[in-house]
């Protein structure tokens, strides 16, 4: 045994921690300390998850829409960051147009996500009531106000109309959209800029108009991917117009292209979106996939009617065919598998000369009607078009209609 009183002898003390944290014997301050720590560690943790997991379910699915192809991608921060509240939305509007929003609520956690969750729902009101981008953000930042008892929000909203090929953008604090048009390089449209909601009671919000190009694409993101610590927001502005000249335009493409450019210089500690929408004209051949839905038939009609036009249909022709192709897609939304939510039908359009060949296709069974006096969709379909083929089967039922233009028709 050591005298504790001999020369050389080290006094005794308390061990200190292991490497995994755990306390020695008899240093029961310490101890807490860390148990405490853990805990909040553990807390914080089960937060983010729940945070992360309320947001992503939150988050829309994307609409399909013809002449429009869609993207989005959300990516939360590193993990020492809480998650916060950035979100997108796509809304379909009336005559085609579509409503597209992003916007990120200053906060973090579960909080954050609720939040987004209400003012989300109160911009698809809005919006679908077809008021213009200033006005909607005017309503918003009162629902803000009002409704959320302030908090700062900032928010993008803009209407895309794709017949007309138009953008149509307010901004409330929000960065402005990035354009990338076929042939020129990728330009930020003029967004005059307005307060954020929830600053101020009176805030004047205004608008701005662009063109786009056909096949141009439009993106939309949160700060997350232009601004950091170490990255000042014109710096991040200035690197994402530069990143996306060597991106692709197609939607999904660019998106992933984007989030790799933040995976290379480190990734961002802010969470973030993205949402990229591209004007896609008809070309040779119409290729529709559409949500076996009534309110799909319009997006078909316009769609089709377009391509018709485009394939040197006379207006007499046109709606003649759309009469035919109308019948045999409202007959698919009626019947093709109408439990499934999901469930598709596809409208296939081309021409080979003088002839144009429409096919209609879905996932159920042509069921003739039950009672007497209905069913003339397909005596319709017949007078209207020279020839009409149905053919049921296990996996679907497809119409396939062809009629021959007057005259050859012109291109």
């Amino acid at each position: 045994m050591v005298d504790p009183e001999a020369e050389g002898a080290a006094p005794e003390r308390a061990a200190p921690p292991d490497e995994l944290g755990e306390p020695a014997e008899g240093d029961p301050i310490l101890g807490a300390t860390i148990d405490a720590l853990k805990r909040a560690a553990h807390g914080v943790e089960i937060e983010r998850e729940v945070a992360e997991t309320l947001q992503r379910s939150l988050l829309p699915k994307l609409p399909a829409i013809p002449g429009l192809q869609l993207a989005a991608r959300y990516r939360p921060g590193s993990a020492e960051t809480r998650i916060g509240g950035d979100w997108y939305d796509a809304i379909p509007l009336r005559g085609g147009k579509v409503g597209i929003a992003i916007g990120d609520v200053v906060g973090r956690g579960v909080e954050a996500a609720a939040r987004m969750a209400h003012l989300q729902s109160a911009l698809r009101a809005y919006a679908l009531e077809a008021l213009r981008p200033e006005l909607v953000l005017e309503r918003m930042n009162s629902f803000v106000l009002e409704g959320e008892k302030g908090g700062m929000v900032t928010l993008l909203y803009a209407i895309v109309d794709p017949d007309a090929s138009t953008l149509q953008v307010a901004t409330a604090g929000h960065p402005p959209p990035l354009v990338l048009r076929p042939e020129d390089g990728p330009t930020f449209a003029e967004a005059p800029a307005g307060s954020p909601l929830g600053v101020n009671r009176f805030p004047s919000y205004a608008e701005s108009m662009a063109t786009l190009d056909p096949w141009s694409t439009v993106l939309l993101y949160t700060d997350g991917l232009v601004e950091a610590p170490d990255l000042p927001l014109g710096e991040g502005l200035d690197g994402l117009r530069s990143a996306a000249e060597d991106c692709p335009p197609e939607p999904e493409g660019l998106c992933r292209a984007l989030l790799a450019t933040v995976d290379s210089r480190g990734g961002s500690r802010d969470d973030l979106a993205l949402l990229a929408i591209q004007l896609t004209p008809p070309g040779e051949v119409l290729s529709l996939a559409l949500p076996a839905k009534p309110s799909s038939l319009a997006s078909m009609r316009r769609a089709v009617a377009q391509w018709l036009r485009l394939s040197g249909a006379s207006e007499a022709e046109v709606y003649e065919m759309l009469v035919a192709c109308g019948e045999a897609s409202a007959n698919a939304v009626a019947h093709a598998h109408s439990a499934i939510s999901d469930s598709q039908f596809e409208v296939r359009a081309e021409r080979d000369g003088p002839q144009i060949q429409i096919v209609v296709s879905d996932g159920g069974s042509w069921r003739p009607p039950a009672e007497q006096g209905r069913g003339r969709g397909l005596p319709l379909m017949r007078e209207l078009m020279d020839e009409v083929k149905i053919e049921p089967g296990a996996e679907g039922t497809t119409v396939t209609m062809r009629r021959r233009l007057r005259e050859g028709g012109e291109r």
